[in-house]
Order: structure tokens, then sequence, then C-alpha cells
């Protein structure tokens, strides 16, 4: 193993070991290292040839490997409870083709020049037969604020697209240089390659909106994921929100309308998020709730909190929000107000 300041490297090859110790080492060793379940037709103290290469930097990891033995690979809920890769990324495959099986059922077939989406905190498997590939990780933390809709993309062949090929000549050759890179080259390798790949998920996240009949309800409740994971940047706007989704800022409004503005979305979320901190800390400060909250001052928190509990956030605090029911009774909430804060709920639990 080789250690750089940014980069780790790791060779293996299974040739390099007895035949009949070939493929039980192999099976011990992804299933350790990556949660990887490796399954093969014929006795196991049969030859098993693989062989691959791995580069790690702070931003990504890559691997390259080749597999001439019929195999099965697939990350189930045993590997994932083995194994945590908190990872989204994509398979590349240089050589070889997926065929249908019963492990890899509901999954993308593979072809040669294909680019696979894949979330490895969700099952997915694939067929190697005479197999040359790269997989291309990247921190799914990360990668879900840049592209709110990453999760609906798991196990899906990317589109062709100028986009694509761009990343595919791009994961080739960052891998090859990266052995020969110094650091502040490695920092920049993958800095691209990360803009890339992320680039290549919103054009198939777009083309999905545009192409697919995916419901209104759909949309929306990625929308609220979005608010709830930016709610605290006093910058959240819905023009933001349509850019990051990648709808029209019209098309944004038309979604929301059935319940208010998405600037109504937006504040719901910041005062739910502020209620719970005050009812986590009798002894939390205001202001530092209205700015954890995204809220520009605490006196603009305060009406707001006001307008919608009926009390103000010191009194909520204080344990009077038990007096709340009675205001809720003299202002009864609307139908609308009902449809949102269930649409909100569904969000969270999803």
């Amino acid at each position: 193993m080789v250690e750089q300041n940014t980069l780790t490297s790791l060779k293996f090859d299974t040739n390099m070991l007895p035949e009949k110790q070939q493929y039980a080492f192999l099976r011990e060793q992804l299933f350790d290292s990556a949660g990887y379940e490796v399954d093969r037709p014929g006795p196991v103290d049969r030859p098993f040839s693989l062989n691959g290469e791995y580069n790690r930097t702070p931003k990504l990891w890559i691997y390259r490997y080749q597999c001439n033995t019929p195999c099965f690979f697939h990350r189930s809920e045993r590997g994932m409870a083995r194994r945590e890769m908190n990872a989204i990324g994509v398979h590349y495959r240089l050589k070889g083709e997926d065929l249908p099986t019963p492990l890899s059922e509901g999954s993308a077939p593979m072809g040669t020049g294909n680019l696979r989406s894949l979330d490895t905190e969700r099952p997915y498997s694939y067929q190697h037969k005479g197999v040359t590939a790269y997989t291309l990780n990247l921190h799914r933390k990360k990668v879900s604020e840049e592209v709110p809709g990453i999760s609906q993309l798991h196990n899906m062949v990317l589109r062709d697209s100028p986009v694509t090929r761009i990343l595919k000549t791009a994961i080739s050759g960052v891998f090859s240089e990266l052995k020969h890179a110094v650091d502040r080259e490695i920092e920049t390798l993958s800095d691209t390659l990360y803009r890339l790949t992320v680039d290549a998920f919103r054009h198939q996240w777009i083309q999905e909106l545009e192409t697919r009949e995916i419901r209104d309800e759909t949309v929306l409740f990625t929308v609220v994921d979005f608010i709830h994971q930016n709610f605290h940047r006093r910058d959240l706007t819905p023009e933001m929100i349509a850019k990051a989704i990648g709808i029209s800022r019209s098309k944004l409004y038309q979604i929301c309308q059935q319940m208010d503005t998405p600037q109504r979305l937006i504040r719901l979320i910041r005062l739910e998020k502020a209620a719970g901190l005050l009812r986590a800390d009798a002894n939390c400060n205001i202001g530092d709730v209205a700015y954890k909250t995204g809220f520009s001052t605490r006196p603009v928190f305060s009406r707001a909190f006001m307008d919608h509990y009926g009390v103000s956030p010191t009194d909520y605090r204080e344990g009077l929000r038990e007096k709340l029911p009675e205001f809720q009774r003299l202002i009864p909430p609307t139908e609308r107000d009902w449809r949102l804060r269930s649409s909100l709920k569904a969000a969270a639990l999803g």
C-alpha cells in the first residue's frame, strides 16, 4: 500500500494466491471490506481470477478491476449491516454484460459502455462474466445536497449524453493519473471528477422529471425535503429551490399552489424546527433559535411564531404551550393547513 497526504492506493490479484484459496479469500475480503457478497457456480476450491486496483482521495474512491470468472456480486441487507459505505456512485462497464438472473431481478441490465448509478445503502446486484469495470463512489451527504432527487436514480443506467460521455473519459483518465500525481494535482483531479459525476446525476434527474409522469405530490415531497435540509440558510429562496431540484420557478409555484406558496412552506418548516428547539431546551436563547432556523432577526421570528402558534417563543419555551389547544379552538386550522401538515409529515417519514 502507498499512502500520501491525499491518496491511498491498493492493488490486489487473486492469481497471486494458490488456486484452491482464491475464491475463499476474495469472498471473505470483499464482504469484510465493502459488504459485497460473491457467489459463483461450481466448487469453492476451483480457481478464481480477479485483479484490480483501488485509489481513494478525501473526495472520492474509485476501483478498476477485471473479473474473468463468472460470478455474482450483490450488496444485500446482510452486506450493508456488515459494512456501511454511505456513498452514491456509478459503475462503468468497459467490457462484459449483465445477464438476466434471479439475483439481478429488478436491477437495470448493464451493457458495455454503460454507466449505472448506485446507492450503497440500498440493495443491488450484477453478474460478472469477462468483465472489466470501474466503480466510482462519492460521499452521499454532499451529493444529496446538490442533487435532491438522487435517491430516485438508484440502479438506473444513465442516459447517453455529452455529460456522460465526458464522464466516462474522465473516470478512466483520472484513475490513470492519480498514482502519478502530487497532492495538489490529486485534489484538482478529484474535484474535476466529482463535479462531472454530480453534473451527470443532475442531468439525469432533470431528464426524468421532463419525460416521466411524476405526480406533483412526489415532486412536492422533494421540495419539502430540500427545505428541511436547508431551512437554516437565510438566503433560501424559491429560486434556489427550483434550481436545485431542476424545475422552473413557475413549475415550483404550480406544485405548491395546492397548499400555499413556497415562501409559506419555508416559513412553516422553520417554525416547526424552532418549536422543536424550544421544547428540547428550556434554557435556550430565543435569538439563537431564530438564527439557527434561518430568520433574519429575533423580532421577525417572534412575530412569525406568535402568528402561527398564538403564543410568544418565550411563553412556548417556558411551558405555556399546553394552552395551545385553546388557541387552536379559537382559530380553527383551514383544510389547507391540515393538508400541508400531512404532506410535511409524509415527507419527514419518507
